[in-house]
């Protein structure tokens, strides 16, 4: 895919790259789908009455459920929603909440932390990170430190920590903090159309879409100041190069 441009990247001006991570250096559902049932399996052991009520399909349903009848002003911390739902559903099956809150909680963490990046993500961000510093923002509750991907890393930022989700200005100035340079030193490199890409160009940011799918940009001005097709293209653009 080439490279589609509106505010172009001049590759001198760039000083800091943030990433999003769900769905732009690995696959979510996956990791999801593992941590779900990794939950369900220590349920069976140390909350059958849990299992006793609800099959893993009809779990996963009630958590969506209560998530997305929770408060816009709650929404953009999922650790702390799971924690409130996990409190809840123990209560409803008489179970003890502090244990489904706490271990039970953990047990899902460190499975959502146990991801499988896309194929060019290490070498790309291992390139990136021997001249630039690197971020994450997310709207997830995935903690990079925690990732194979980790160590390229100088900083992080989530939702939860900020007190909003993209494409919210006050996480990516947040990020911009966290960074030590203007906000048009740093290319922001996400999935998201909205929460990414429009996110980090209202808050003057660079933006870079990663477009696998080669999806039509649906939202007029601003555009990204650059498509990727692949991760691959991120130290060829920086380089200068096409």
């Amino acid at each position: 895919m080439k490279h589609t441009a509106s505010a172009a990247v001049d590759p001198g001006s760039v000083r800091c790259l943030t990433f999003d991570l769900d769905d732009t250096l690995w696959p979510v559902m996956p990791v999801i789908r593992h941590a779900e049932a990794r939950f369900y399996g220590w349920l069976r052991e140390h909350a059958p009455a849990v299992c006793e009520r609800f099959d893993p399909q009809a779990l996963i349903a009630e958590r969506m459920a209560f998530m997305r009848a929770a408060p816009d002003s709650e929404r953009h911390d999922l650790t702390r929603l799971r924690k409130r739902w996990l409190r809840e559903l123990a209560h409803s099956c008489g179970c003890c909440p502090e244990r489904l809150s706490g271990e039970g909680f953990d047990v899902f963490w460190e499975a959502r932390n146990e991801v499988t990046p896309f194929p060019e993500a290490e070498g790309v961000l291992e390139a990136l990170a021997r001249r630039f510093r690197l971020g994450a923002i997310s709207n997830g509750n995935a903690d990079v430190f925690r990732t194979p991907l980790g160590r390229y890393f100088d900083f992080a930022i989530g939702a939860g920590e900020a007190g909003a989700a993209k494409p919210d200005p006050h996480i990516f100035e947040q990020a911009r903090r966290r960074a030590g340079v203007a906000a048009h030193a740093i290319l922001h490199v996400g999935d998201d159309s909205s929460a990414d890409v429009l996110g980090a160009l209202r808050s003057g940011f660079h933006a870079a879409w990663f477009n696998p799918d080669s999806l039509p940009w649906e939202h007029g001005q601003p555009r990204p100041s650059v498509t990727l097709g692949r991760l691959g293209q991120l130290p060829r653009l920086l380089e200068g190069t096409d």
